[in-house]
């Protein structure tokens, strides 16, 4: 019961911080010209790039805590108001992770691979999500929990593999709108988390100054 409840709590988290449908727009114009095998390697390119980052930031966090002196409250906080201002950035329908100029996406088409940068960093995994797999991670005691933060990145780099991949045709049989609407909802989500994280946080550092006040 415990597994299947952590389940229903991480891989949605994930997939909705990721925002795969906000970042499909973003492809769809930096890949006009591509054919489709073209487009199929791209998606699988940026795919791996978004687990492989994550999967960094997961396995690296507790160290860049220790470093820098940081405590998983505060990181908590900071993460929330974060996400906060990406998950309204997203209901008004901007997407926040990578804010590009005409000039810019000219060049970016111009080379040779858009699958790491910008697509998979940072449109897909921005600070946002880098965060919150930095906060689960930290979370993360029993094995099994671990174990569960691993297969959500990996099923939600999967989605992101199979949304960038139909994203022309997406965008062909339902229009931008409809992937709009979609990454306006995933926004709202956030904005829930961000709070979820920046009152989880509060109450952690205020029992801890005040342990009688909180008990």
């Amino acid at each position: 019961m415990e597994i299947l409840k952590y389940i229903i709590e991480v891989l949605p988290a994930v997939i909705v911080i990721l925002n795969p449908f906000g970042g499909a727009l973003i492809f769809v114009t930096l890949t006009m010209d591509d054919d489709r095998e073209e487009l199929v390697k791209k998606s699988r390119r940026t795919a791996l790039t978004v687990i492989i980052t994550l999967f960094v930031f997961m396995f690296l966090g507790q160290l860049i805590f220790h470093l820098f002196h940081i405590t998983l409250d505060a990181f908590r906080i900071a993460g929330g108001i974060l996400l906060f201002g990406m998950g309204m950035s997203m209901i008004r329908g901007q997407h926040p992770k990578s804010k590009i100029t005409d000039k810019e996406r000219a060049e970016v088409v111009d080379q040779e691979d858009i699958s790491i940068i910008p697509m998979g960093i940072p449109v897909i995994s921005g600070p946002g999500s880098i965060a919150t797999i930095m906060v689960y991670r930290s979370r993360a005691i029993e094995t099994y929990e671990i174990a569960i933060l691993m297969l959500s990145v990996i099923l939600s780099g999967i989605l992101v593999f199979y949304v960038l991949k139909y994203s022309h045709i997406m965008v062909e049989k339902f229009g931008k709108t409809a992937l709009r609407i979609i990454s306006r909802i995933m926004g709202l989500l956030v904005v829930t988390m961000a709070v979820q994280f920046i009152i989880s946080g509060v109450t952690a550092v205020l029992s801890n100054a005040f342990p009688r006040l909180l008990a």
